[in-house]
C-alpha cells in the first residue's frame, strides 16, 4: 500500500511540474510578445554560459498589466538535451527587497520523458549593467559531518569546495544591451 501511494505521489508531482506551454518553439514569437510589454529588469531571453541552453523569463498572465511583476515564469526555449521540449516550464521567480535580486524555484531534474521536476531554491542576481544573471543555489540548512564519528586524529582533515561563488549564470540575448558587451569587438 505504501509503495502504491509513493507511485501515485510521484505521478502527481510529474504532471504538475511537467507543464509544457505553447508559443515557445520560435524565439521570434517570444521576442514579439515581450516587445509589446514594458519589461522589468530581469525579463528577457537568456543563454546559459555553461551549456548554451536558452530560456525566457517573463511575467505570468496574471501580472501582464503591472510594470514590475510579482511573479515571473522561467521557460525553456532551447535545450542541449533533446528530450527537453521548448515551452517546458523550468521554474518561477519572485523579486526580493534587494534591487536586482530574485528568489527562484527551479526544477533541477529531467525525467526519462523530458519532464522537468524536483524544484530547488535559487537566487538570481543581475549584474550592474543588467546583461548577466548569476544563478546560485540556496545552501541546505542540514549538514552532516561524518568525520565526527572518526577518532580525534582524523578530525583535522576537512574537504572544502574551492570553486568560487557566482560563476554559474546566463547572458542576456533579448532585449539587447547597448553598453558594455561581454565579448570584445575586434576591428
Amino acid at each position: 500500500m505504501g509503495r502504491l501511494f509513493a507511485i501515485i505521489l510521484c505521478l502527481s508531482a510529474l504532471t504538475v511540474s511537467a507543464e509544457v506551454l505553447s508559443g515557445y518553439a520560435e524565439r521570434d514569437s517570444v521576442e514579439a510578445r515581450m516587445a509589446r510589454l514594458p519589461l522589468s529588469p530581469v525579463e528577457g531571453i537568456w543563454e546559459m554560459a555553461a551549456d548554451g541552453a536558452v530560456f525566457a523569463i517573463e511575467r505570468t498572465e496574471a501580472s501582464d498589466s503591472e510594470v514590475l511583476p510579482r511573479e515571473l515564469r522561467i521557460v525553456i526555449l532551447r535545450s542541449p538535451l533533446r528530450r527537453v521540449r521548448p515551452g517546458s516550464v523550468m521554474g518561477t521567480a519572485r523579486p526580493t527587497v534587494k534591487p536586482g535580486v530574485y528568489e527562484a524555484w527551479i526544477n533541477t531534474k529531467i525525467s526519462e520523458l523530458g519532464a522537468l521536476t524536483l524544484p530547488r531554491k535559487f537566487t538570481l542576481t543581475l549584474n550592474s549593467e543588467q546583461n548577466a544573471l548569476t544563478i546560485q543555489p540556496f545552501k541546505s540548512p542540514v549538514k552532516v559531518n561524518l568525520f565526527r564519528m572518526i577518532p580525534y586524529l582524523y578530525r583535522v582533515v576537512r574537504i572544502q569546495d574551492s570553486r568560487p561563488d557566482g560563476l554559474d549564470g546566463a547572458i542576456r540575448i533579448y532585449p539587447p544591451q547597448p553598453v558594455n558587451p561581454l565579448t570584445p569587438v575586434y576591428l
